[in-house]
């Protein structure tokens, strides 16, 4: 019964932690996406309209001092540099959602071990 439910309680939180994963991933592939073809948007209108497009010299500079499009190539540019990071946490996710799943194991294990300790003493 005890090795049943253990099972199910892994498979349970395996499937729900694969399928949010593939959620969170794609979600975060097609915001990625989106945010350069936007931020390359973004940069054209900046050039366009002959102000400063230089993102090393816009993250300095006093955000009072920045139009709204220059704040949206900072942001943009945040998003697509975390994007790794955002993966990364996905997965963390993932893994975090599997060692849920195996702490009935864990238990057991460690249960098992305890009682063939007390056995042999």
């Amino acid at each position: 019964m005890n090795e049943k439910f253990n099972k199910q309680f892994f498979w349970l939180f395996a499937i729900i932690g694969f399928f949010l994963s593939i959620f969170l991933f794609v979600n975060e592939f097609f915001l990625n996406q989106i945010a350069s073809d936007r931020f390359n948007l973004e940069m054209q209108m900046c050039a366009e309209a002959l102000s400063e497009c230089n993102l090393d010299v816009l993250v300095n500079m006093d955000l009072s001092e920045l139009n709204a499009n220059q704040l949206k190539l900072i942001e943009l540019n945040t998003i697509i540099e975390n994007y790794r990071q955002y993966i990364i946490k996905v997965l963390q996710i993932f893994f975090a959602f599997i060692f849920i799943g195996i702490i009935p194991y864990l238990i057991g294990l460690i249960r098992g071990l305890l009682l063939r300790k007390n056995k042999i003493i």
